[in-house]
């Protein structure tokens, strides 16, 4: 009977080392990322690039005071075209009933103006770069890493030398947002270089000030 107990006894103890590993295997899943943890996405800051731009589409984007265009107390307009190349785009800039176009080139945001009716604004002249060009994101719902896309919100930032001088929401267009399974934020579908961490989603690779 002891020998039969000593067998059992040994028994158990195979079951509950074998459970004890089961549980520490589970443990140490919980440790790596959790994909179905929701990440907010707000306010975050993406380079306008030729992917990136086409958000945007061609709406028209009031600025009330169009000195960061050497327009100084005077309402403009802006708006981007289609993209021509891999870095650049055209744009028109409105002023009443004048209109000036020319070339965008990303990187940072360099406008160079083709041709123009506007006064003092004439064809050759090329703008200040804007050292801060962004699209500024964001979800109206938290996302999940690799998971379903959500709509959101895109306003267009425009700076120099770490000071933000303009920034316009564009009302009128909804877009849709995601996040790839390696955490990269995902606009209408193109991906980009900017990663949403965890809990946080306040991050951008853009030039923020």
């Amino acid at each position: 009977m002891q020998r039969n107990l000593d067998k059992a006894m040994r028994y158990l103890v195979a079951v509950c080392a074998l459970v004890s590993a089961f549980a520490m295997v589970g443990c140490g899943g919980d440790s790596g990322d959790d994909e179905t943890t929701p990440r907010t996405v707000s306010n975050v800051a993406v380079p306008v690039n030729a992917n990136t731009v086409q958000a945007m589409g061609s709406q028209p984007l009031a600025i009330p005071d169009g000195s960061a265009f050497n327009l100084p107390n005077t309402p403009v307009t802006l708006a981007f075209g289609a993209p021509t190349s891999s870095t650049t785009a055209p744009f028109t800039l409105t002023s009443g009933s004048s209109t000036a176009t020319g070339t965008v080139a990303f990187g940072s945001c360099t406008f160079t103006i083709s041709n123009s009716n506007i006064a003092g604004l004439p064809g050759g002249t090329v703008i200040q770069t804007f050292t801060i060009c962004n699209l500024v994101i964001t979800a109206t719902v938290p996302l999940e890493a690799g998971g379903a896309s959500g709509q959101g919100t895109v306003a267009l930032q425009l700076g120099r030398n770490g000071v933000v001088l303009i920034t316009i929401a564009l009302s009128n267009i909804t877009i849709t947002v995601s996040i790839d399974a390696a955490g990269h934020l995902v606009i209408n579908g193109t991906s980009t270089d900017v990663l949403i961490p965890p809990t946080t989603g306040i991050t951008g690779t853009g030039s923020t000030p």
